[in-house]
């Protein structure tokens, strides 16, 4: 198999440029001080759902502000990737999912929860298919890290994505936008903010955005990896009252694209995989299909009571749909192919009380609660060529994959899963000063209840043997009470320390997958895991930068693990159980910086150790994994910002440039850690944007490119079920140019 060539990293780099940086903020910034009123703007912290300046709170998320969205031109969730260490989005598979601090996954299948929540709005929308949401028209994205469920919403052990849009107002504006660029990019966005009568305010955005792709599939001369979205969104604001507003969302988003699982580096059971295959180009007979249909809407009614404390109602509904089609072969033979419908219904209510934010004693109390519906209808369909010559596991010879293991032209093993959840939580987390301390405690109380309708007809899988199930029903409810403790020192009003211990849980569920007949023997269900969480903080501000530093240990204990376990001579199965035990620990610093009325530095570190205690069985062919590292958890990971603007007299504009650096060190894709199969090399990543806006603010213009520098390199590396070896890449460099009208 032929690859292009990999572009080099200097030994050092990311060494050399975190000197360089510390050189130039610890000696300029210091001068500059004298010369300049430098002041770091307030920062607005929604994570803890109350209005706070964040030198009065310990900062307890991290925030993307929307200018550093458009400046790294991220227009999906799952592009975030770069602008935040100790956080990802990966895809296994068919779906993506969200890393926070080295844990993540679930979502493979109904019943498999995702680890962390997804927020718009206040509202959870639920499944990982939220993940290729759009971006647009957004306030602010916030990374909350460690256990959620205490203030608001449903409960996540890792984390939590929350995304604000643009709020309407009085004020009317619209904002036109439209850009071109690399691949026959196109993009239109539309947004028109109006009131409507007196204390009625709305607002209406709509994004469409097409891409070619750039892989090419030369068994159907078509490109692949391409996109075409269209989105969405409406909002309507009623001021009912001086005590009392009433909000409106609705959201509608219709994604396409052609997007294949990977990238074969061998063919089937390790053979050299077909000639020509490389980072651009592939040989699939079954034309990979994505389509993602998703709507949603949410009430939210807020009413401030005498007392000054606030009650919130929120109800909403959401309806996830998926459709995708796969070659699981990675050849052009017509073997294997596999066909996905599933769906997601989310209805949610929730009530919240929240006490005056200015009393002593402060606390927010709610009752959450939520009705959900998952389905997969999915189709493994061997194809026509069984005439295809493969060399079974341990044969000396090449044998037609048909009559090797059974199978017959066009055979189908079909599965049909549903798993309906219900959840109540009630939720508490009260907040008193004694002054230079506040201490917090909170606690959340959590019943949910999940039944199953498993279907799987394996009967034609031949030596495959998979199961057969018809209409398997199986039940399961637990409870847990999650409690959280927090400590904040305050002696002075330049500094805060923080110290958090938290206890959460994630509910088990089943592995509705296409088993084999000995894993629906041994069980397919698996159980509840826990996490303790200790986090330790410090946060300074000075008018001149801000500084933040966390320490942070999480013990995971019945650690879901989902992963293709190898059987012996390249064969795969698909398992999902309860590894032992996980312990997480690192480090976080962050630094925003002004250098100069012109320059400013953003930049922030992460180490990580995570790795598992005790895995019996969890390696490869059985053997011990306990002390092997996580997959998708680099050691060192970093994201630095630079940027530079001043205002132009004969322009009439203001022009502003940024450069956004990201790096990660060596990591594995896979739980067993081997070298060639499993090792992701480290990576940089250099994404640049150049802005004009005009003094009136009616236009601004965009340069932006990712990638900059065109690096090529895995970002996941595994096997599939019939032994191919397989690597998922990154976008090539990506460059554009947009215009936006506001007027």
């Amino acid at each position: 198999m032929s690859m292009q060539a990999v572009s080099p990293v200097p030994r050092g780099l990311n060494q050399r440029i975190l000197f360089l940086l510390a050189i130039a903020i610890s000696k300029t910034a210091i001068a500059e001080e004298d010369m300049y009123e430098i002041e770091l703007p307030d920062v607005e912290v929604t994570a803890v759902k109350r209005n706070a300046a964040a030198h009065l709170t310990p900062l307890m998320a991290e925030v993307i502000a929307d200018d550093s969205l458009q400046n790294a031109h991220v227009s999906q969730i799952s592009q975030l990737n770069t602008l935040l260490p100790n956080f990802s989005i990966q895809q296994y598979g068919v779906y993506k999912s969200a890393y926070i601090r080295g844990v993540g996954g679930g979502g493979r299948n109904a019943g498999f929860d995702a680890r962390t929540a997804i927020y718009v709005d206040g509202v959870n929308v639920g499944p990982t298919m939220s993940l290729e949401s759009l971006l647009f028209d957004i306030d602010a994205v916030e990374i909350a890290k460690g256990p959620q469920g205490y203030t608001h919403g449903n409960q996540s052990d890792t984390g939590a994505i929350r995304i604000t849009t643009q709020e309407a107002t009085a004020t009317p504006q619209t904002q036109i936008k439209f850009g071109v660029g690399h691949l026959d990019y196109r993009e239109t966005t539309a947004v028109m903010n109006m009131p409507l009568a007196e204390h009625i305010n709305s607002r209406i955005a709509i994004k469409k955005e097409t891409r070619d792709g750039y892989v090419e599939n030369d068994h159907t001369s078509q490109s692949l990896k391409d996109q075409d979205n269209t989105s969405a969104r409406a909002q309507l604001q009623i001021q009912t009252s001086e005590q009392h507003r009433l909000k409106l969302y609705a959201d509608y988003a219709d994604l396409n694209n052609q997007n294949f699982l990977a990238q074969p580096l061998t063919g089937m059971f390790g053979q050299p995989a077909q000639s020509g295959n490389s980072f651009s180009r592939v040989f699939l007979n079954t034309q990979p299909v994505s389509h993602t249909l998703a709507q949603g809407f949410s009430i939210q009614s807020e009413r401030q009571l005498a007392n000054l404390a606030q009650l919130e109602v929120i109800v909403a509904a959401r309806d996830h749909r998926h459709d995708r089609q796969t070659d699981n072969d990675y050849s052009s033979n017509d073997v294997l192919a596999t066909y996905y419908k599933d769906r997601q219904q989310l209805t949610s209510q929730e009530f919240r009380y929240s006490s005056d934010a200015q009393a002593a004693l402060r606390y927010v109390a709610g009752l959450y609660l939520s009705q959900e519906e998952q389905s997969n209808d999915r189709r493994a369909v061997f194809g026509n060529d069984m005439a295809t010559l493969v060399k079974r596991p341990s044969a000396t010879v090449f044998t037609p994959f048909g009559a090797t293991f059974g199978v017959m032209a066009g055979a189908v093993v079909p599965l049909q899963a549903k798993v309906n959840t219900q959840t109540q939580a009630l939720y508490a987390n009260a907040s008193y000063d004694l002054d230079p301390f506040t201490l917090h405690i909170g606690g959340r109380y959590q019943w949910e209840q999940k039944q199953l309708d498993f279907s799987l007809d394996g009967s034609q899988s031949g030596a495959f043997r998979i199961g057969t199930l018809n209409q398997q029903k199986q039940a399961m409810a637990n409870h847990f009470f999650s409690p959280l403790l927090e400590v904040s020192f305050h002696p002075n009003q330049r500094n805060t320390l923080l110290a958090k211990f938290a206890r959460t849980y994630k509910n088990g569920g089943w592995n509705v997958d296409f088993l084999n007949r000995a894993q629906l023997q041994d069980g397919y269900a698996f159980a509840p895991e826990s996490v303790d969480s200790l986090e330790l903080r410090w946060h300074y501000q000075h008018r001149a930068f801000d500084l933040n530093m966390a320490l942070f240990v999480n013990h995971y204990d019945n650690y879901q693990v989902f992963q293709f376990s190898r059987l012996g001579a390249n064969t795969q199965v698909l398992q999902l159980r309860n590894a032992a035990s996980v312990r997480t620990q690192g480090l976080e610093f962050s630094a925003l910086m002004p250098i100069s009325q012109t320059w400013h530095i953003n930049s922030t570190l992460a180490y990580l150790d995570a790795s598992y205690l005790r895995f019996p069985s969890g390696g490869a062919n059985g053997t011990d994994a306990s002390g092997q590292a996580l997959p998708d958890a680099p050691r060192w990971s970093m994201a630095n910002t630079l940027s530079y603007g001043f205002h132009s007299g004969m322009l009439k504009g203001k022009l502003e440039a940024s450069l956004q650096h990201y790096y990660q060190s060596a990591t594995y894709s896979g739980i067993s850690n081997e070298p060639e199969t499993s090792q992701l090399a480290r990576r940089n990543l250099l994404n640049s944007c150049l802005n004009y806006t005009t003094d009136n603010q009616h236009w601004l213009w965009s340069l932006w490119v990712r990638n900059l520098t065109n690096q090529q390199f895995a970002v996941a590396k595994g096997k599939d079920f019939l032994g191919n070896q397989i690597a998922i890449y990154n976008e090539p460099r990506l460059w554009g140019v947009s215009g936006e009208y506001r007027f």
